[in-house]
């Protein structure tokens, strides 16, 4: 006979687990030591990382590996399209550039004054120029006066970086101080040069050790004897002083070779270049606008620079030079006894915007006693093209010499006086 507390003991043992399901859960709900718990977590997280990492260096693989010669093809295609739009879109910007430059110098020439003008001279000039941006100033060095300016607000207004022009003031200072002499050799860069061969090839080591030789405050006595720095006193509205630095360069040996730091006119250089051409007066520019200032004109020194004829005859050598055989042969004006010297570097506020200077004037007996100053502006402003304009020039005045007969006048005996006619607040803004 069963008794009634069987079928309660069936139905508690069917809901009590098996052995092996008590081991089971009784492993598992054993506590880990704590060690043992820490040592599993990082065994878990390197696993994890190392997965990571397998999945990483897997999907690297797949990208860096060579790629077909069709996608390589691609891909060059690409870079030079790229290159080439690049290339473009910097050429355009130049040209914008380029073209605001000759039209500024176009709507400036439109407004020069006229009086005062030699028609013939300027129409050379302006024949010269052409369709560059740039301004022409063309005088006579014996005595001041102003035949042609071609583009007034950029020769009287606007200040321009030398370049290698100030070469010319720097040669002079250092012969003047007997830091140098025309003979002594100086080895600079990969060769030996001497004053001539540096003038007439422009060189920039020869012109910077020079500067050194000098030293900041002798280089700046120098430029203000030029009249860098202060007004010419042209009988034109407008003019600037220009500029000249005040502190000591970071490279002195530039500011002799490139003229860093300085903004000069091109009135200013024909002003200087006249003097040394003339033996060392410097002349106040002076525009004859009517009759009767031609009738009563009178060249106006300013000053007397310590300009020996040995010193003068030493630069003369290395003028004449640079445009036989140095950086202005392309002039084609060495028949015609033109001496000069040209510039070329970049504009301080652009590097995409160049300048091109010749500075010049002719010392042959029987020629037109002509001094042509050119500076343009633009990506391809260089001074070899400046001195093309200038050589233009010349010709054509030579040409206009032998048909028509301009009234010279003598130089002036008179000694010169300060700045006249130009106040000392004036010089000095």
């Amino acid at each position: 006979m069963t008794s009634g507390r069987e079928p309660a003991r069936k139905a508690s043992a069917r809901h009590q687990p098996s052995g092996r399901n008590v081991v089971a859960k009784t492993a598992r709900a054993a506590p880990v030591p704590r060690g043992r718990r820490a040592s599993v977590s990082v065994a878990r997280t390197v696993s994890r990382n190392t997965r990571a990492r397998r999945d990483y260096t897997t999907r690297a693989t797949a990208i860096r590996r060579t790629p077909t010669r069709a996608e390589a093809r691609t891909a060059n295609r690409a870079l030079r399209r790229r290159a080439e739009q690049a290339r473009l879109a910097e050429l355009a910007r130049i040209r914008a550039l380029d073209e605001q430059l000759q039209q500024a110098t176009r709507y400036n020439i439109k407004r020069d004054d006229l009086r005062g003008e030699d028609l013939a001279i300027r129409q050379l000039a302006l024949d010269a120029l052409g369709d560059r941006a740039g301004t022409v100033v063309v005088m006579e060095p014996w005595t001041g006066r102003v035949l042609s300016i071609v583009n007034q607000q950029w020769a009287v207004r606007t200040p321009f970086k030398p370049c290698s022009t100030i070469k010319v003031l720097t040669g002079y200072a250092a012969l003047q101080e007997k830091l140098t002499t025309a003979d002594e050799i100086i080895l600079a860069g990969s060769r030996s040069w001497t004053l001539r061969t540096a003038m007439a090839q422009s060189n920039n080591e020869y012109f910077q050790v020079l500067a050194h030789r000098l030293g900041f405050e002798r280089f700046l006595f120098y430029a203000g004897q030029a009249g860098f720095g202060r007004k010419t006193g042209i009988n034109l509205p407008g003019e600037t002083s220009g500029v000249i630095p005040r502190h000591p360069p970071a490279d002195l040996g530039r500011m002799g070779s490139h003229g860093d730091g300085f903004g000069v006119t091109a009135v200013q250089l024909a002003a200087f270049i006249s003097a040394i051409a003339n033996g060392g007066t410097l002349y106040r520019p002076q525009v004859l606008r009517s009759p009767q200032e031609v009738a009563r004109f009178k060249p106006l020194p300013v000053r007397t620079l310590p300009l020996t004829e040995d010193i003068r005859r030493d630069l003369l050598a290395g003028l004449v030079s640079a445009v036989e055989r140095g950086t202005a042969r392309r002039s084609g004006a060495a028949a015609l006894g033109v001496a000069g010297k040209t510039g070329s570097c970049n504009c301080d506020f652009s590097p995409r915007t160049r300048v091109g200077l010749f500075v010049s004037f002719v010392d042959a007996p029987g020629k037109p006693g002509l001094l042509v100053t050119v500076i343009t502006k633009g990506s391809m402003a260089r001074g070899s093209s400046a001195s093309v304009i200038a050589g233009s020039i010349y010709r054509g005045a030579e040409v206009a010499s032998r048909t028509a007969f301009r009234r010279r006048v003598a130089p002036s005996t008179e000694e010169p006086a300060e700045t006249p006619d130009v106040s000392e607040e004036e010089t000095n803004d």
